[in-house]
């Protein structure tokens, strides 16, 4: 087999007359051509991205484009999304650059920039492979490639089907970056280091965490070239170089990372990889691209029989990128989320998101398959292009341009005068956040799209999951606190929490919102307001621990707050009728125990959620204040309760909480609540020698939240001293924003009012400003808040010592190569 596949000429040799420098020039017209050809096609059909995050990248774009034609060239903050965002913090800016710059050549058409980009794409993305070819000499394979790479599976679903317009400029970059490693660890060019650090640069500057899945890759790659090629001291130079890309952009990478990959939940990260899985057959089955959901993700099997066929058949130096691309396709199957989520940097492990990488290494080892018989090499690119064949059908991904939500939007519009809140779940996708946000009658928007870069995140999952639950008083409440006057509810949303159009009514009109309209998609609520107005509001309770959210759905006027109770002085706490404490730390316990006596003695009443209370340091038991938290199990439902000599049966536990594991208490000097279990009396409601302290048992708020179980909430009512549903007392208070370059006046007719702004780290002002809930709390009636480019110092401290460690890396290089020539001369 290996001599049918072995070429007596060798496939690198000179078999056309043509030089190398016209074949290079002559691909790159034809490539230039195909760009031409894919842009034109596209517009004159229409076809438009289908995926959900086109608009939204289109949206960041044009924002950037009309701010540079103002003439300013880095947009700190705005204001149409999230009640203000940072706009290119946490989202990386370099693409959208790149599509202000095709929307300066469309003249401000926004459909013409997304063909353009297509085009861009396509043939930047090309270049790359020619490249390749001219440096390989192998210029007709390349150029196939060149042509073939925008239509590589995952490649084409993320243009189209995500429409995620970042990560498509990282699939263009990506193979430079692969081609200067390429250079760099097999034909030994040292000059080439130089552009591995600057590709890494402009990776991570167009999405940080596909950058930093770049780098995983290219070290599994690395590691093992370097064990077949025996290279180890030139990969780990590459290695260091990508190192290097990194410290380069530290004026932008330092504010990034501060909120932004380093601090994802490691919990709800775990739950991002395992929903991008999908099992082996599935990501290698051709026909569920074909026949099914356009946006299925599909490694390839063209990919997996090439990378077999290399790994039997090529030699043993050019196999690594064969090994690389079987396994990511291995790491993005379920079975290995309990374990890439584990290792160091796990949250990176979004493996699917790997894939383009994976093709790239493929390709350099499908490049240096030499020796192969032309005849061969012609088969296995056709096994390629049929696997693309099917990306090629771009009537498959054509958008509606939201026309089914445009009559909605446009209603909303027209009534809103401060900010609107769309309440559909995200079901519109993107669209929206384009729609609302943009034209002559642009309308700020409490949502948006990509909402983990957002400071209001929290508020905006909150008043999601009250909408998905029907917690309707929640809802609405809280959609005041973000100054919306416009509220869309969609009717599936309704039907799908199980609940009827007269519970949502009776919901906004204690809020004071109207019904304006109703259509068949959408109720449309609106209250008269100001054009600009704050809000006053007097929370009666707030709760304090990891738990709070789950008080604030059926007490809407308790405020949730840090986990530590010791982040609050006695006198910002005293000004609250009760006290919540469920899941809360301390840093030490004397402290937290006196505070809260201390509130308690004030008339402060403080309820303890005893299911979730710190170890005592001084015994080791789950105890606080002298009272003890004690495990016990309940099969089913409690037992028959007992609150102050009153006898309530509650109903039977949800079936996936069939066994409660809970807590009874245990010192508590004046008994409230007890349940006869077995002939013992289990206490689960007491208080000590002071009346205000509550302690409480049994899990019985997430009970109640459960089953909506109303005999159960007369206890919760009665312990909180806050009715079920009820709300904070809020008042809108006209006022002034003017937004400057730079700077927000803000001008009140009262003192102490949060002025519905997204509070940012990056504001700076004289005047006393706070964070409440994570909104802008002003304390003056004028105030002037100047934003400033966020951790300016260090990030430009990160970007010298990179500067600086390029050029001292660059010597150490050729130091170590006449040292390793040296010893081979000396040898």
């Amino acid at each position: 087999m290996r001599k049918l596949l072995k070429s007596k000429s060798g496939i690198g040799t000179k078999r056309m007359q043509i030089p190398l420098g016209v074949q290079f020039f002559i691909s790159m017209i034809l490539l230039a051509v195909g760009a031409i050809c894919l842009v034109y096609v596209m517009k004159e059909y229409h076809y438009f991205a289908s995926g959900y995050d086109a608009w939204g990248h289109l949206f960041r774009s044009n924002l950037l484009y009309e701010n540079i034609s103002k003439g300013n060239y880095y947009p700190l903050f705005i204001d149409q999304w999230y009640n203000g965002i940072q706009p290119y913090r946490y989202w990386a800016p370099l693409p959208y650059y790149i599509l202000a710059t095709l929307q300066f050549f469309a003249n401000g058409d926004i459909l013409n920039t997304y063909y353009l980009f297509a085009g861009f794409s396509f043939f930047v993305g090309g270049m790359a492979w020619l490249f390749w070819g001219l440096s390989s000499k192998r210029i007709p394979l390349c150029t196939f490639l060149a042509f073939l790479w925008f239509f590589f599976p995952e490649n084409t679903r993320v243009f189209f089907c995500e429409g995620n317009m970042p990560r498509m400029v990282t699939a263009l970059l990506i193979p430079y970056l692969v081609y200067f490693v390429w250079l760099f660890v097999e034909k030994d060019k040292k000059w080439a280091a130089c552009f591995i650090t600057i590709f890494t640069s402009l990776i991570a500057i167009s999405h940080l965490m596909i950058s930093a899945m770049m780098g995983i890759t290219a070290f599994l790659f690395l590691v093992i070239y370097a064990y077949e090629n025996k290279k180890k001291l030139r990969s780990l130079e590459a290695i260091i170089s990508m190192l290097l890309g990194y410290l380069l952009i530290g004026i932008w990478l330092v504010p990034a990372l501060v909120g932004g990959l380093v601090s994802m939940d490691a919990e709800s990260t775990t739950s991002v990889m395992r929903s991008l899985t999908f099992p082996i057959l599935a990501s290698l089955n051709p026909m569920n691209r074909i026949n099914g959901v356009t946006d299925t993700f599909y490694f390839g099997i063209s990919i997996i029989i090439i990378s077999v066929f290399g790994i039997v058949f090529a030699k043993k130096k050019n196999r690594a990128g064969y090994y690389t691309s079987i396994l990511v396709l291995l790491g993005t199957t379920p079975a290995l989320v309990p374990i890439l989520s584990k290792l160091p940097l796990g949250q990176l492990f979004w493996v699917m998101r790997f894939s383009t990488v994976a093709y790239a290494f493929f390709l350099w080892s499908f490049i240096e398959f030499k020796y192969a018989r032309r005849f061969v090499v012609m088969i296995l690119s056709f096994i390629l292009l049929l696997d693309c064949v099917p990306s090629m059908n771009l009537a498959r991904y054509n958008f509606q341009n939201g026309e089914n939500s445009v009559n909605e939007l446009q209603i909303a519009k027209e009534i809103t005068n401060q900010r609107l809140a769309l309440m559909d779940l995200s079901n519109l996708g993107s669209y929206p956040s384009w729609e609302l946000c943009t034209g002559e009658n642009a309308k700020k928007y409490t949502f948006g799209w990509a909402w983990q870069g957002a400071v209001t995140a929290h508020n905006i999952v909150m008043i999601n999951t009250a909408l998905e639950k029907g917690n309707y008083d929640y809802m609405f409440d809280r959609c005041v606190e973000l100054g919306n006057d416009t509220i869309v509810v969609w009717k599936s949303t309704v039907t799908k929490a199980n609940r009827t159009k007269e519970e949502l009514l009776k919901a906004a009109e204690t809020s004071k919102y109207d019904l304006y309209q109703e259509t068949n998609e959408a109720y449309i609520f609106h209250f008269n307001a100001p054009e600009s107005f704050a809000v006053q509001t007097e929370y009666k309770g707030i709760s304090i621990g990891k738990y709070v959210d789950q008080i604030v759905f059926s007490y809407p006027t308790f405020i949730g707050a840090s986990i530590n109770i010791e982040d609050y002085s006695f006198e910002e706490l005293s000004k609250y009728k009760t006290l919540y404490l469920s899941g809360f730390e301390y840093n030490n316990l004397d402290t937290a125990e006196k505070l809260v006596n201390d509130l308690a003695e004030a008339g402060v009443k403080i309820v303890i959620d005893m299911n979730h209370i710190p170890v005592n340091p001084k015994n080791k038991t789950m105890s606080f204040l002298g009272v003890i938290a004690q495990d016990i199990e309940f099969t089913s439902s409690y037992p028959t309760l007992t609150y102050k000599g009153e006898e309530l049966f509650t109903k039977y536990f949800p079936e996936e909480y069939e066994s409660w594991n809970t807590k009874y208490i245990e010192g508590a000097s004046n008994v409230l609540g007890t349940a006869n279990y077995y002939g013992k009396n289990l206490t689960f409601v007491g208080t000590n020698d002071n009346q205000n302290i509550v302690f409480l048992g049994f899990n019985l708020l997430f009970y109640c939240m459960q089953t909506n179980d109303q005999s159960a909430y007369h206890i919760l009512n009665d312990c909180f001293d806050a009715k079920l549903y009820e709300l904070p007392n809020r008042t809108i208070i006209p006022i002034s924003i003017t937004y400057q370059k730079n700077k927000i006046i803000i001008d009140s007719p009262i003192e102490n009012v949060n002025t519905t702004i997204a509070y940012q780290d990056n504001f700076v002002s004289s005047d006393h400003i706070l964070e409440q809930n994570n909104l802008l709390f002003v304390t003056q009636k004028h105030t002037e808040i100047t934003i400033v480019y966020p951790y300016l110092k260090q990030g430009i401290i990160l970007s010298i010592i990179g500067l600086l460690g390029i050029v001292l890396w660059e010597i150490l290089i050729l130091f170590f190569d006449r040292m390793k020539k040296k010893r081979l001369l000396g040898d």
